[in-house]
């Protein structure tokens, strides 16, 4: 969002921390426009990245659950439609009205677009998911059907994998790993090299 509102800024001829000190209005109030790069700049750009996290984390608590891609990246577009307009009409006017006058109106607008289209996109990483307890420390993690497990996650999901069962890796079980077989014959005799290993 701000690499837009920056790259924005940059186009229509202003200075690279217009943006930032805008929202360092809040804490610095008027004179936070008529600064350079500073206290206001780094306080703006502190303010932006607190509130997009949270609208981050409450996105995630609220659709973790949904897998399919193309609906995490519709619902976080509107999500951020949504908070875009509640901004402007209450959080804004409550907290810095100067950010309803200085914030450059279309490409805010993009850019809340842009930060739901990654929220979605991002918010449908892949979880790997075993049962709670004590029993989930030696049962197998199979990941869900049709989705995909890089390398070096297939690799660790061999090496967890319970003796003798197989662990299903990208819609392919693997081989099941042999189980460990118990030396039954009698111990070896006291000093001889056997004993030693």
């Amino acid at each position: 969002m701000l690499a837009l509102l920056i790259s924005t800024s940059l186009w229509n001829g202003r200075v690279w921390w217009e943006v930032p000190n805008m929202f360092g209005s809040t804490f610095y109030g008027p004179r936070a426009f008529r600064t350079g790069p500073g206290m206001a700049t780094l306080s703006g750009f502190a303010l932006h990245f607190v509130i997009t996290g949270t609208l981050g984390g409450l996105f995630g608590l609220a659709f973790g659950g949904i897998r399919q891609r193309g609906q995490l990246i519709l619902l976080g577009m509107l999500a951020a439609i949504g908070w875009y307009n509640l901004a402007y009409a209450t959080f804004w006017p409550a907290v810095n009205p100067w950010v309803l006058l200085a914030s450059p109106r279309p490409a805010t607008m993009v850019s809340h677009v842009l930060l739901g289209a990654c929220l979605g996109y991002m918010g449908q990483r892949h979880r790997l998911s075993a049962p709670l307890g004590p029993a989930s420390i030696a049962t197998p993690i199979d990941p869900p059907p049709g989705s995909y497990v890089p390398e070096s996650v297939e690799i660790a999901l061999e090496q967890v994998a319970v003796p003798g069962e197989s662990v299903t890796v990208n819609g392919q079980p693997t081989a099941a790993t042999p189980a460990p077989v118990a030396n039954l014959t009698e111990p070896p005799a006291v000093g001889s090299s056997d004993a030693l290993e």
